[in-house]
């Protein structure tokens, strides 16, 4: 509603206006002006002393509630993406000791299972070479001890293979 600096200001103009108020009442009544510019003026001064209420108490009661609500609501965010992230972090793990137990099964070596990687990864075959400072021939060589040995046909079988046990199963039709 005001920026910080102009609320001093406001506030002592109202101030100001209130104390008027209060002196033109009490004139008012020494000279005997009627009930009705009395009350005028009496709720010229309510309308005043709330505006002042409004601005320097409720108004900022009110924004200090709202900014505590949004840090509360922040703090409850964080705690939930620590908790997703911790989640996340063992499920890759697992499915990395996964994956590490089943190149052990198909009995893959250490070069191997690098290509084996860095296929399941979307690597080509011109990066796994020059990742591993191979030739390109070679890393297709490699590629295709991989896929023989786990006895699946290529690149998206050997995808497939592990992103099968990782899919929901499809809803039963019902």
């Amino acid at each position: 509603m005001f920026r910080p600096n102009e609320r001093p200001i406001v506030g002592i103009a109202i101030c100001i206006l209130l104390i008027v108020s209060g002196f033109d009442i009490w004139d008012d009544a020494q000279h005997g002006d009627g009930l009705g510019m009395l009350l005028w003026d009496v709720v010229a001064i309510t309308l005043a002393a709330a505006v002042l209420l409004y601005i320097f108490i409720l108004q900022p009661y009110g924004i200090r509630l709202e900014n505590r609500g949004l840090e509360l609501q922040a703090e409850r965010q964080a705690a939930d993406l620590a908790r997703l992230s911790k989640l996340a972090r063992k499920q890759l793990e697992g499915l990395g000791a996964y994956i590490s137990a089943q190149f052990d099964d198909w009995r893959l070596t250490p070069a191997e299972k690098d290509v084996a990687l860095m296929l399941l990864k979307g690597l080509s075959m011109k990066e796994i070479a020059d990742l591993r400072d191979i030739s390109e021939r070679t890393a297709r060589q490699q590629a295709t001890t991989v896929y023989s040995k786990a006895n699946l046909t290529g690149r998206a079988a050997l995808s497939a293979f592990f992103l099968e046990d990782l899919l929901l199963p499809a809803p039963l039709p019902g």
